[in-house]
């Protein structure tokens, strides 16, 4: 794979890390640990000590681990026992608060299993499966996220492993505990499916990329969809990668990074929820965790799993963006969190008819991160802990880590791609979560009513691609049936449903509300005799839903807030205004002027008029209050 040459000084770089891992180790006759630097102020830090894969002591143990098994030596295998001792000594594991794949207990776990793997030791292995099955419910249930990187489809994958290697039955429930969690969670949207919108996300919508977004939660579905030979699981990664096209931004062949931080919230219009107001600054990442990079590894393994060209296209335009991004080489930044180094193992997935040396490509990187660093003493420029980082994701064991996987070509060292062995026959679980039974569970969730008005269904209902053609196929078999009822549900599901496919998340209405509160603040502090004046509307997240779309009978208005879309009845009196401004406006004097033509047919005096005028006020005053109905500022 290189030359003599390139090979001894890539063992050189290799050692050079290596002997400064060994220089920064802290030891005692029992124990070997690392200091991790915490940020307590914005370039400020401390250093501490941390167990997790991030850039803690478990991902450094995984790069002696990787050491031993390309050189043999066993003095990295005493690192790694000593180093594992401390970790299980500590009370932040023992009593721990964080429970992910890369950044709690889910990587301690991991790495036990990992070290079980190269050495056999079986100690590992059932310290794994006894740290599982005592922290069950923090591991499956209390993770607020559904990402790889820190949520709960990190541990579905572990999980796994885990069942591979001991069989335990208390796993496997484990198992199908977080995928039904993920049926469970799976949102429809313009298209496909996607998770994590609950407010521990700031972002523009689900997000796109590896470590928080799609393409991680697709890489972990398409693995355990693999292993057990389920196909409704490689339909959820599917249709998650599906999702994550919406982002995709073709004339910079890349996927736009979704979140959003104080800098980009104060740009102008910024409650409006308007992609273009952000896209000038989401184009830009292209890492592991975010951004093309990391969205290719899975992008890749999709291709390989269900060959559909699809795929192959996008790994060729991903291919494109960082070759491009290597010859800028415009970041100092060369982690594997969110530097060049991190688009390596994508380089690496296979040749993609590029017509360039990869091997080049990974020298060439590996070559200016030995230079930033002579420079530096960081891999990280953007840092100010980088010359004390010795992480796996943010620091330098990673390169050193990168390093060894070129040499060894050991797709077990797989740390930014995480691998599940081969499959396992489990019928009931393959039967359980069939394409058929997944698609049912999340079809059925938007047309409860409707499928209750028909009571039975066609099986052929079901096997639509997305619930675009479910709707298409729901609407034929109760026109079919000739269902009144069901015709009935039908429109007012379809309507909150289109409201689902639009809806981008806790984040988004958080933010929205924030701006609604303070417009209704100045609105209610305008005197009765100006508020007349100006024009009302309804308010951007609210629709009115007239059932059978004829005006007069009952009227709901469809509300999207933080938690999803309700549906609320609203009484005459509010329901004439709301439906007399709706979203194109109406001036408060003409608005008055309507109902009294609706109240009162003839003359009028003037002490009723004064009290309607006074009641719409009152009325108007209340849906503002509420953010159903919003001045407009022309």
């Amino acid at each position: 794979m290189f030359t003599e040459k390139q090979t001894e000084n890539l063992s050189k770089q290799l050692y050079q890390i290596h002997e400064a891992l060994c220089a920064a180790l802290h030891e005692n006759d029992t124990e070997i640990w690392w200091s991790t630097p915490f940020y307590i102020g914005t370039d400020e830090y401390e250093l501490r000590e941390s167990y997790d894969l991030f850039n803690g002591n478990c991902g450094i143990i995984l790069f002696f681990l990787a050491l031993y098994q390309f050189d043999g030596n066993k003095a990295h295998l005493r690192v790694v026992n000593k180093g594992m001792q401390r970790i299980f000594n500590k009370d932040e594991v023992i009593n721990t608060k964080f429970f992910a794949l890369y950044t709690g207990l889910g990587g301690v776990i991991y790495t036990c299993l990992k070290i079980f793997e190269v050495t056999g030791d079986v100690f590992y292995r059932e310290k794994a499966l006894d740290l599982a099955l005592t922290n069950r419910k923090q591991l499956t249930e209390d993770l607020l996220k559904a990402d790889i990187l820190s949520g709960y489809t990190g541990n579905l994958l572990l999980f796994t492993l885990l069942y591979h290697h001991t069989g335990h039955a208390g796993i496997l429930s484990m198992v199908s505990s977080l995928v039904d969690r993920t049926i469970t969670e799976a949102r429809i949207s313009g298209q496909g499916l996607k998770w994590d919108y609950s407010r521990a996300k700031k972002a523009y919508d689900s997000m796109t990329g590896f470590s928080h977004g799609a393409s991680g939660i697709a890489w972990v579905l398409m693995q355990v969809g693999k292993y057990f030979d389920a196909a409704g699981i490689i339909y959820l990664a599917e249709e998650a990668l599906r999702y994550e096209m919406q982002y995709y931004h073709q004339p910079d062949n890349n996927w736009l990074d979704l979140r959003l931080g104080p800098h980009r919230l104060n740009k102008p219009n910024a409650h409006e929820w308007n992609l273009h107001t952000f896209l000038p600054e989401m184009t830009d990442v292209n890492a592991w965790a975010h951004g093309a990079a990391g969205i290719g590894l899975t992008r890749r393994m999709a291709f390989e799993f269900t060959d559909k060209q699809n795929y192959q296209v996008d790994c060729k335009n991903i291919l494109k963006r960082c070759l491009n991004d290597i010859r800028k080489l415009d970041r100092d930044d060369f982690t594997l969190v969110s530097g060049y180094t991190g688009m390596i193992p994508f380089l690496l997935t296979g040749k993609i008819g590029c017509g360039v040396s990869i091997e080049a490509e990974a020298i060439f990187i590996l070559e200016q991160a030995a230079k930033l660093h002579k420079r530096t003493n960081s891999y990280n420029a953007y840092v100010s802990c980088g010359a004390e980082d010795y992480g796996l994701l943010s620091g330098k064991t990673g390169i050193g880590y990168i390093i060894i996987r070129l040499l060894t070509d050991n797709r077990q060292i797989d740390i930014l791609n995480p691998e599940l062995p081969v499959r396992c026959s489990n019928k009931n679980f393959r039967q359980a979560y069939s394409v058929y039974n997944i698609k049912k569970t999340i079809f059925s969730r938007y047309y409860k009513r409707t499928l209750g008005e028909l009571k039975e269904v066609s099986p052929s209902v079901f096997e639509a691609n997305n619930i675009d053609e479910f709707q298409i196929n729901l609407k034929a078999e109760f026109l079919n049936k000739k269902s009144a009822g069901a015709k009935t549900q039908y429109e007012l599901e379809c309507a909150v449903a289109n409201l689902w496919k639009l809806h981008k998340g806790y984040f988004s209405f958080e933010q929205k509300h924030k701006h609604l509160r303070k417009m209704a603040d100045e609105s209610l502090s305008i005197t009765d005799k100006d508020l007349v004046e100006h024009c009302f509307q309804l308010s951007s997240h609210v629709k009115i839903y007239h059932p059978d779309q004829k005006e007069g009978n009952e009227l709901l208005l469809l509300v999207s807030d933080e938690n999803g879309v309700s549906e609320t009845n609203i009484g005459v009196f509010p329901a004439m205004i709301l439906s007399a401004v709706d979203e194109r406006g109406m001036r408060g004097l003409e608005l008055i002027n309507q109902i009294q033509s609706v109240f009162f047919k003839d003359i009028a005096t003037e002490t009723l008029l004064a009290e309607l005028q006074d009641k719409v006020l009152q009325q108007l005053r209340l849906l503002i209050k509420a953010g159903f109905v919003v001045l407009r500022r022309d």
